[in-house]
């Protein structure tokens, strides 16, 4: 890295940081994103074997084949003019210790399932489960992630959406926790925990622990709407993750490789040099 001084210094190029990283960059801002690994992605990766393509991390994606959609990573795509080809699906084939099944999204499907393989207390749980979801898939939906800011403007961007958040206040403030704080409460079917761990995984590459209840709670509003499509990218994760960089690219934004930030130096309250960048310009003088 040259010694110029950077608007932005992004470290690590996971979906987060890249999409931080490529509207900084479409919104002017002088951006670098630091990768320690030799690929960029962080836990969404995709790797080939003869011939096929696999996903290493997240591969359950719903709202990114049309817009406008709820979904931010949409709204990102969309804010830095990237296109993501997508095709669609509503069910998929599951080989379970517990049985065989094909599931789909919307409101009764799953239900059969779990009547047939764990009965209906089973079911029971998991309506509870829909019940609580429901609430907080609402409050997921009442503020757009494109609106939040922390400048003077969030004002005018979040002003719009007041009244439809005060009805949802209680609820905002649990979307903040793990998922398994709402799930622990409500399911005790083995069964039905596994699924959902299952779930999480497949969406942030995380279990119910450790993945956020507003994503779940997302996925609950997606998946239960009328005429519903789950999406995926062609290419696997790998193609979003390479549509992320392409934009930050697209607008002057930079990402290193193999890149490791070992810490930030501060000065003045203002990042000025990682120990990357003085190794590297340590380097260069021997």
């Amino acid at each position: 890295m040259t010694m110029n001084q950077k608007d932005v210094v992004v470290i690590g190029s996971g979906i987060g940081g890249l999409s931080c990283a490529a509207v900084l960059a479409r919104y002017g801002f002088d951006v670098t994103v630091c990768e320690s690994h030799t690929i960029a992605g962080g836990a969404a990766h995709s790797f080939e074997r003869q011939g096929f393509k696999f996903d290493s991390g997240p591969s359950l994606y719903s709202g990114l084949s049309y817009t406008p959609s709820v979904n931010p990573l949409r709204q990102v795509l969309d804010v830095i003019g990237v296109d993501l080809p997508c095709v669609t699906y509503d069910t998929w084939g599951c080989r379970l210790p517990e049985g065989d099944f094909d599931t789909s999204v919307g409101a009764e499907q799953f239900c059969e399932v779990l009547a047939r393989l764990r009965g209906e207390d089973a079911v029971s749980q998991w309506r509870r489960l829909q019940a609580v979801m429901t609430p907080l898939a609402a409050a997921a939906l009442a503020l757009p992630a494109s609106a939040l800011r922390l400048d003077i403007g969030a004002a005018l961007t979040i002003s719009k959406f007041a009244p439809s958040l005060a009805k949802h206040t209680a609820n905002i403030l649990k979307l903040t926790g793990s998922f398994d704080r709402i799930m622990n409460g409500v399911v005790h079917d083995p069964f039905i925990i596994n699924w959902l761990n299952l779930l999480c995984f497949l969406l942030s590459g995380l279990p119910a622990s450790e993945t956020n209840a507003a994503e779940v709670a997302f996925m609950f509003a997606e998946w239960y709407k009328p005429g519903v499509a789950l999406d995926y990218p062609v290419g696997g994760s790998g193609a979003l993750v390479n549509a992320l960089v392409q934009g930050l690219e697209k607008h002057g934004g930079k990402l290193m490789l193999s890149s490791h930030v070992e810490q930030v130096l501060v000065q003045g309250k203002r990042a000025t040099k990682s120990l990357s960048q003085l190794y590297l310009l340590f380097l260069r003088r021997i």
